[in-house]
């Protein structure tokens, strides 16, 4: 699934990023959940990039789609993605066009333009109300706090209250109206001090498919509201 860097956007060093070496065997980045954005950006969907042969293949929406199968002409894309067989980050570039299967998009002219060794995910600025606890740590309640960003591979966490480096904190959170909370299992991998609140940068634990799919739903209503589409 998963890209534009993991948590915050303060004070982050690039993570060192290797150049695509010419004709790579796009045949290694089959299998992967990408997350396909266009040429600014916005994310279209997500999909696992299946049947890779040459520089086409077929990816299957794993979320929704933001964009109308009428297309009357192939659509420039960007896929990210985290390949386990060269444990990279893996970018590619093509365009896509819908298929007979609406749950389909055909990726064509795909060609590898860099590979990072670090995992990073799409991610959005929100300001969601939510809760966290400590794990293992005795005696330990549950605390109000903010959501800062949001991605599926993990979230930035505002606190009044200090947690370190490598703690594991169980989120809830409200993500969709009208249904249960979602209970979250994620770990600290960055404290940042602040005036007022600490901000913590932290990745999901076993993230269940329902929660990765209401996280991306959240992602596509803010895109729409910030652009004034709803």
């Amino acid at each position: 699934m998963g890209l534009f860097g993991l948590f915050g956007k303060k004070n982050r060093a690039a993570a060192p990023a290797e150049t695509a070496a010419e004709g790579p065997f796009l045949e290694d980045y089959a299998g992967i959940q990408a997350e396909v954005t266009d040429l600014e950006g916005r994310l279209l969907f997500t999909a696992k990039l299946l049947g890779v042969e040459e520089d086409h293949g077929d990816l299957h929406l794993l979320s929704g789609s933001s964009i109308p199968q009428e297309l009357e002409e192939p659509l420039p894309v960007r896929l990210r993605g985290y390949s386990i067989r060269k444990s990279k980050a893996a970018h590619l570039e093509g365009v896509i066009r819908p298929s007979e299967d609406e749950r389909i998009w055909r990726a064509e002219k795909l060609a590898l333009s860099k590979l990072e060794n670090e995992r990073a995910y799409f991610r959005m600025d929100v300001a969601m109300d939510a809760s966290i606890a400590a794990v293992g740590r005795p005696g330990a309640e549950e605390e109000p706090c903010k959501l800062v960003d949001l991605s599926v591979g993990g979230v930035r966490i505002a606190s009044p209250n200090q947690h370190q480096v490598g703690e594991r904190l169980l989120l809830s959170v409200d993500l969709t109206p009208g249904k249960p909370p979602s209970t979250i299992l994620c770990q600290i991998l960055r404290v940042i001090g602040q005036e007022r609140d600490y901000e913590y940068g932290c990745r999901f634990i076993e993230l269940n498919d329902a929660d990765e799919d209401r996280i991306v739903q959240v992602m596509f209503a803010l895109q729409r509201r910030q652009s004034g589409r709803i």
